[in-house]
């Protein structure tokens, strides 16, 4: 199988909580899908690069304000829906049956987000106690409960 390789960001704050982000529908009778920010590497990127560059493109943070505290030993894989492969072949000419991401814990100093519309269309402070019910994929919830754990002092 071949996933494509992405970055994710648990971005906490002071109060022990994290911003999950709503994500831009296509299509209105999709049901909505809050994640925590994440994207794609791009090609010769490293994990970092890719973390920074996702976060200023999809909520306008300075890359300078990142401060990166840690990177999980756990990783957040899935399979796509046929047609996201199809779509994302069409795009790249590149079939991936899914995405790999690293997760990233990370601050933002000085945090003013400006969110890019064509992804991110809402955003939201939660914590450990009550994000799930926010979340569509129960996969989803089980891979951010290991993270949590394993950084548990900073939740």
């Amino acid at each position: 199988m071949n996933y494509r390789k992405g970055v994710a960001a648990f971005i906490i704050n002071e109060k022990k909580e994290f911003l999950i982000v709503l994500a831009t529908k296509e299509d209105v009778s999709e049901p909505d899908y809050w994640k925590i920010p994440a994207g794609g590497v791009e090609d010769k990127e490293d994990l970092i690069t890719a973390l920074k560059r996702e976060l200023n493109e999809e909520l306008g943070v300075d890359t300078n304000s990142i401060e990166i505290l840690g990177k999980s030993k756990y990783l957040d894989k899935y399979l796509w829906p046929k047609y996201i492969s199809d779509k994302k072949f069409k795009e790249t000419k590149i079939w991936y049956d899914g995405q790999e991401r690293e997760i990233f814990l990370v601050k933002i100093k000085n945090y003013n987000f400006k969110l890019q519309p064509e992804e991110i269309c809402d955003i939201k402070w939660v914590n450990k106690d009550n994000f799930g019910s926010w979340l569509l994929f129960k996969d989803q919830e089980e891979t951010m409960l290991k993270v949590i754990e394993e950084f548990k002092d900073l939740f």
